[in-house]
Protein backbone atom coordinates (compact mmCIF):
# COMPACT_ATOMS: atom_id res chain seq x y z
CA UNK A 1 0.00 0.00 0.00
CA UNK A 2 1.74 3.20 -0.62
CA UNK A 3 2.59 5.81 1.93
CA UNK A 4 0.02 8.11 0.87
CA UNK A 5 -3.46 5.62 0.94
CA UNK A 6 -1.46 4.44 4.64
CA UNK A 7 -1.67 8.24 5.88
CA UNK A 8 -5.15 8.67 4.30
CA UNK A 9 -6.15 5.26 6.36
CA UNK A 10 -4.59 6.44 9.44
CA UNK A 11 -6.18 10.26 9.25
CA UNK A 12 -9.89 9.11 8.77
CA UNK A 13 -8.93 6.18 11.82
CA UNK A 14 -7.30 8.98 13.83
CA UNK A 15 -10.96 10.60 13.39
CA UNK A 16 -12.65 7.84 13.77
CA UNK A 17 -10.62 7.92 17.02
CA UNK A 18 -11.34 10.90 18.27
CA UNK A 19 -15.44 10.89 17.95
CA UNK A 20 -15.43 7.75 19.96
CA UNK A 21 -13.28 8.49 22.60
CA UNK A 22 -15.12 11.61 23.20
CA UNK A 23 -18.12 9.35 22.82
CA UNK A 24 -16.92 7.37 25.83
CA UNK A 25 -15.94 9.99 27.49
CA UNK A 26 -18.53 11.48 28.32
CA UNK A 27 -20.28 8.15 29.32
CA UNK A 28 -17.70 7.89 31.89
CA UNK A 29 -17.26 9.91 35.04
CA UNK A 30 -14.28 11.79 36.13
CA UNK A 31 -14.57 9.63 39.90
CA UNK A 32 -14.59 6.45 37.95
CA UNK A 33 -11.10 6.56 37.62
CA UNK A 34 -9.91 8.79 40.15
CA UNK A 35 -5.62 9.71 39.58
CA UNK A 36 -5.08 6.26 38.30
CA UNK A 37 -1.46 6.09 37.12
CA UNK A 38 -0.40 4.23 33.71
CA UNK A 39 2.29 1.93 33.07
CA UNK A 40 3.79 0.85 29.77
CA UNK A 41 5.90 -2.12 30.02
CA UNK A 42 7.56 -3.85 27.02
CA UNK A 43 8.89 -7.50 27.63
CA UNK A 44 10.60 -8.93 24.46
CA UNK A 45 11.41 -12.90 23.90
CA UNK A 46 12.90 -14.39 21.12
CA UNK A 47 10.18 -14.67 19.33
CA UNK A 48 8.85 -11.09 19.43
CA UNK A 49 8.00 -8.52 22.04
CA UNK A 50 5.29 -7.92 24.34
CA UNK A 51 3.36 -4.57 25.24
CA UNK A 52 1.36 -3.89 28.60
CA UNK A 53 -0.88 -1.31 29.23
CA UNK A 54 -2.17 -0.74 32.42
CA UNK A 55 -3.76 2.08 34.43
CA UNK A 56 -5.04 4.90 32.11
CA UNK A 57 -3.38 5.13 29.06
CA UNK A 58 -3.74 9.61 28.60
CA UNK A 59 -1.66 11.54 26.33
CA UNK A 60 1.74 11.21 29.00
CA UNK A 61 1.53 7.36 28.79
CA UNK A 62 0.77 7.68 24.79
CA UNK A 63 4.39 9.46 24.31
CA UNK A 64 5.84 7.04 26.69
CA UNK A 65 4.13 4.61 24.68
CA UNK A 66 5.57 5.84 21.10
CA UNK A 67 8.75 5.88 22.36
CA UNK A 68 8.97 1.99 23.11
CA UNK A 69 7.13 1.10 20.18
CA UNK A 70 9.89 3.11 18.15
CA UNK A 71 12.43 0.68 19.41
CA UNK A 72 10.02 -2.30 18.44
CA UNK A 73 10.32 -1.77 14.89
CA UNK A 74 13.89 -2.27 14.51
CA UNK A 75 13.36 -5.85 15.74
CA UNK A 76 11.81 -8.76 14.50
CA UNK A 77 8.65 -10.95 15.82
CA UNK A 78 5.77 -10.02 16.34
CA UNK A 79 3.69 -7.37 18.63
CA UNK A 80 1.14 -8.61 21.29
CA UNK A 81 -1.00 -6.15 23.33
CA UNK A 82 -2.03 -6.95 26.64
CA UNK A 83 -4.39 -3.98 27.37
CA UNK A 84 -6.44 -5.72 30.10
CA UNK A 85 -5.46 -3.75 33.19
CA UNK A 86 -6.06 -0.48 31.15
CA UNK A 87 -9.21 1.54 32.64
CA UNK A 88 -8.86 3.77 29.46
CA UNK A 89 -6.64 4.19 25.96
CA UNK A 90 -6.68 7.99 25.00
CA UNK A 91 -7.17 8.75 21.33
CA UNK A 92 -3.38 9.82 21.24
CA UNK A 93 -2.47 6.19 22.45
CA UNK A 94 -4.80 4.51 19.61
CA UNK A 95 -3.46 6.88 17.15
CA UNK A 96 0.36 5.29 18.33
CA UNK A 97 -1.22 1.67 17.77
CA UNK A 98 -2.88 2.15 14.53
CA UNK A 99 0.39 3.25 13.59
CA UNK A 100 2.51 0.56 15.38
CA UNK A 101 0.30 -1.69 13.20
CA UNK A 102 0.68 -0.36 9.78
CA UNK A 103 4.61 -0.20 10.31
CA UNK A 104 4.35 -3.67 10.87
CA UNK A 105 2.43 -4.70 8.45
CA UNK A 106 4.86 -2.80 6.38
CA UNK A 107 7.68 -5.26 7.67
CA UNK A 108 5.64 -8.79 7.12
CA UNK A 109 5.09 -8.50 11.03
CA UNK A 110 2.04 -8.99 13.19
CA UNK A 111 0.58 -6.68 16.18
CA UNK A 112 -2.72 -8.41 18.05
CA UNK A 113 -4.02 -8.11 21.56
CA UNK A 114 -3.61 -11.21 23.69
CA UNK A 115 -5.56 -10.14 26.48
CA UNK A 116 -8.36 -7.52 25.91
CA UNK A 117 -10.52 -5.09 27.52
CA UNK A 118 -14.22 -4.33 26.96
CA UNK A 119 -14.52 -0.35 27.37
CA UNK A 120 -11.45 0.13 25.04
CA UNK A 121 -12.89 -3.10 22.83
CA UNK A 122 -16.05 -1.05 22.39
CA UNK A 123 -14.82 1.95 22.08
CA UNK A 124 -12.41 0.75 18.73
CA UNK A 125 -15.69 -1.29 17.34
CA UNK A 126 -17.85 2.19 17.77
CA UNK A 127 -15.26 3.93 15.72
CA UNK A 128 -14.71 1.03 13.36
CA UNK A 129 -10.92 -0.09 13.73
CA UNK A 130 -11.59 -3.20 16.00
CA UNK A 131 -9.79 -4.97 12.94
CA UNK A 132 -6.76 -3.31 13.26
CA UNK A 133 -6.59 -4.86 16.45
CA UNK A 134 -7.40 -8.90 16.39
CA UNK A 135 -7.43 -11.23 19.27
CA UNK A 136 -4.26 -13.11 19.04
CA UNK A 137 -4.90 -16.75 18.69
CA UNK A 138 -4.15 -18.86 21.55
CA UNK A 139 -1.46 -21.19 21.26
CA UNK A 140 -1.97 -24.87 20.37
Amino acid sequence: MPAADCADKIYGARRRVSAAVGGLSAVLEPQDHPQESSAVTVTRSGSGASVVLAGQIDLDAAARLRAETEKLLAESGPVVLDWQAAGHASGGAVQVLLALGAALKARGRALAVSRDQAEIRSMLERAGLSSYFPIAEEPT
